[in-house]
């Protein structure tokens, strides 16, 4: 007897939802987010099509080296499916695996079709930002119910440029940016487990992401706690909810963190042990150089604005806070938290950014956008209250207070778009620049190393991303980014330990005096927006060659020896125990914040190369040399000339006066500074540096002081003078 088989329920519910889904789908209101996506597709090619350089930037150029290294591991996984820096080495150089997954996904299946995986990397960002802007107003239209209002809130993420740089700039801003809001927008509807699945794709989208988990999970349990109508630690509620929420981010986290493990020996990727800089736990003037550098920059907050969209911002956040409690908080601190994972991780600047740092927080702007829209809207019903209960009875006075309680809120919204012209045109032209620039050195460079160097070349540079993309050759990141290996590691020492054939790098007296390589090509751009010099140079190394060193103890300074001044003392500092009236306790010398004694070889001025050690320091240093009472004494000092600084001088306790030292084409610098007689009392002086570093370092060094008089002086008080040779006698030896 035949039998026939009946649908299951699941089935028939199934082809009942299919209907019902494509109903819903006819009915939606398409207008709104056909508008958006239109803005965001008009704001990417604005930036697309801009020539202020000379040449547009559509589909083949990106505005940092950085979206390269993203492509080159994007290129892998397609490949693959590996995180391969170079071929069949595993490497963690990227914050973002989840952008390399994405992309180079895509791209197996576009790529079929022709496309490019620059273009498909840019496509990718426009269509995410497009979702981004549909997420906004609808988040916007759950908080405030009014639709025209949501609308307004996602056009004004299309249009804020910043925003749309990022889009198509071929980093991970956008899918961070959609991962985030998507999160506030769950969290907002209750729904945990689909919020703990996104907060676990955030992870692998930007490390700042595990501040957001945090945020998240402290917010789930300050509110159970906060419901609890009796005393109880924990139950199996708030267990179930916890795991849904944590469970995919310590699952995926976790798993990222193994991976990096594997690669480095710590959960974190490179790019975080290359960077990090030890902040403190509150580094308050780290982020009040956050907020003058990014938030006082954006094209909303700028200038005049920035009080008037900061308070729209405050008052949208309170009302969220009042309406929605705990389902609020991620979205009111989320800013917050992200600005304060930016700023504890390395230092910035107070000026305003360009866009290698203001992709850490872009994905913010939306955010904002929201918390001010949502202020705006307040204030505008606090305005129609005031006119409703405070308005004069007169009617001609009643008039005037609402003309100008109009007025005052017609330009508080007007102030936020002051700027949004001349932001759009100077950072349309900076895209077009930046791109010119990365294309015409870190590109250029890397396809005059494909086309210029034997295959089996070991490369190693600094911009890693196009070199490696482009260049086609084993090549070592000398920052650590894409190399583990090199975190933490001066660039040449690495370079000379790997036996590197061809170091790339922007010019740079460190690596103009290498003992071990010369020049062999140069790239250099007149109008520079974004690269880290203006020239980019190739050194060919020979590790074979004769190095002739000279004697360590000869100034190599032409201006001082052409002078006749007569050598009474010198303090070696570092190794002067070689040579004990050299020494550094046949001086009494003594340092303030004292750091490493540290060993160099390189060229100097005079062609000659010297090998020395030296102390480095943070504060002062202090020793006690022969003199002549009152006559001019001239000490030199022998620097690292890439650490240059300023010296407040004392002699004998008193302040002589500042001594900057000059500027060097290579690494050793040596320069002279003359102190009066006056301030010579004895046949011995205390000197006195204190160092006042350059804007961004943070210590002073020193390999050898000269103590010098006047050959007249030396002369007729016959004081013991030391014979330094002539400068061309040398000893040799083999490296």
């Amino acid at each position: 007897m035949a039998t026939t088989t009946q649908p299951t329920i699941d089935a028939q519910e199934n082809k009942r939802q299919l209907p019902e889904i494509l109903r819903r789908l006819a009915h939606i209101d398409w207008k709104p987010y056909a508008l958006i996506a239109a803005l965001q597709v008009m704001t990417a090619f604005a930036f697309l099509a801009n020539s202020a350089s000379g040449v547009s930037s559509w589909f083949d150029k990106f505005p940092l080296d950085d979206g390269w290294i993203h492509m080159v591991y994007a290129r892998s996984f397609a490949e693959h499916a590996q995180f391969w820096y170079n071929p069949g080495i595993p490497e963690s150089g990227i914050t973002s695996p989840l952008w390399a997954i994405v992309v180079g996904s895509a791209w197996s299946v576009l790529g079929a079709f022709g496309l490019g995986i620059v273009a498909t990397a840019k496509l990718l960002g426009i269509v995410l930002a497009i979702s981004v802007g549909w997420l906004t107003m609808r988040i916007v239209w759950q908080l405030s119910r009014q639709r025209r209002l949501g609308v307004f809130a996602g056009a004004f993420v299309a249009l804020e440029p910043s925003f749309a740089f990022a889009a198509v700039s071929g980093m991970e801003v956008m899918l961070f940016s959609l991962l985030l809001l998507s999160a506030v927008w769950m969290f907002l509807q209750g729904r945990i487990r689909t919020t703990g699945l996104l907060f676990g794709l955030m992870i692998l989208a930007r490390p700042e992401g595990y501040v957001i988990f945090g945020i998240g999970v402290a917010t789930v349990i300050a509110r159970r706690l906060w419901r609890r109508d009796r005393l109880e630690l924990i139950n199996s509620e708030d267990v179930r909810e916890l795991v849904a929420l944590a469970g995919p981010t310590l699952l995926l986290g976790g798993a990222w963190a193994i991976y990096n493990y594997g690669v480095n020996g710590t959960p974190w990727p490179n790019t975080y042990l290359a960077r990090h800089q030890e902040m403190g736990l509150v580094p308050l003037g780290n982020i009040s150089n956050v907020v003058q550098g990014y938030y006082y920059h954006l094209s909303f907050f700028t200038g005049a604005a920035f009080p008037v969209t900061l308070f729209a911002a405050v008052v949208g956040g309170i009302w969220i806070l009042r309406t929605h409690v705990f389902a609020g908080i991620p979205l009111i601190l989320l800013p917050f938290g992200l600005t304060y994972a930016v700023a504890l991780n390395q230092s910035f600047v107070s000026d305003a950014w360009n866009f290698f740092t203001r992709r850490y927080l872009d994905a913010v702007i939306p955010l904002l956008i929201i918390l001010m829209v949502i202020g705006f809207l307040r204030i505008w019903r606090k305005f129609n209250y005031w006119r409703e209960t405070r308005a004069p009875i007169d009617q001609r006075e009643a008039r005037i207070f609402n003309f100008g309680l109009n007025i005052v809120f017609a330009a508080a919204v007007v102030l936020p778009f002051i700027a949004l012209p001349a932001d759009w045109q100077r950072l349309s032209d900076d895209y077009s620049w930046n791109s010119k620039n990365v294309d015409d050195i870190d590109v250029g460079m890397a396809k005059w190393i494909d086309e210029n160097v034997p295959p089996d070349a070991r490369i190693g540079a600094r911009d890693s991303g196009a070199m490696r993309f482009f260049g086609n050759r084993f090549t070592y990141d000398l920052g650590g980014l894409n190399t583990s290996d090199a975190i933490g590691r001066q660039p040449l020492e690495f370079a000379e330990e790997n036996k590197i054939d061809y170091l790339v790098a922007y010019k740079s007296i460190y690596f103009d005096s290498w003992s071990f390589a010369k020049v062999v090509h140069s790239i250099e751009v007149k109008r520079n927006t974004i690269l880290a010099g203006h020239e980019m140079r190739v050194y060919a190394a020979d590790y074979e060659t004769t190095i002739a060193f000279v004697d360590s103890t000869i100034p190599l300074d032409d201006d001082l020896l052409k002078r006749d001044v007569a050598v009474i003392d010198i303090v070696d500092v570092g190794n002067g125990a070689a040579m004990p009236a050299y020494s550094e306790s046949a001086h009494a010398y003594r340092l303030e914040g004292a750091g490493a004694v540290v060993e160099r070889s390189f060229r100097t001025q005079l062609s000659g190369f010297i090998q020395d050690e030296a102390t480095t320091f943070t504060g002062a240093e202090q020793f006690t040399v022969k003199s002549v009472p009152g006559a001019l004494l001239v000490v030199a000092k022998r620097y690292d000339a890439a650490i240059r600084g300023t010296l407040i001088v004392f002699a004998n306790g008193a302040e002589v006066g500042e001594w900057v030292l000059a500027e060097n084409d290579f690494f050793f610098g040596v320069d002279s500074f003359d102190i009066p007689g006056t301030f010579i009392v004895g046949d011995s002086t205390v000197l006195r540096f204190e160092v006042v570093p350059l804007p961004g370092q943070t210590t002073g060094n020193s390999f050898m002081w000269w103590i010098m008089v006047e050959g007249p002086v030396a002369d007729r008080t016959g004081i013991d003078t030391i014979d330094l040779g002539d400068a061309e006698n040398s000893s040799s030896r083999v490296e």
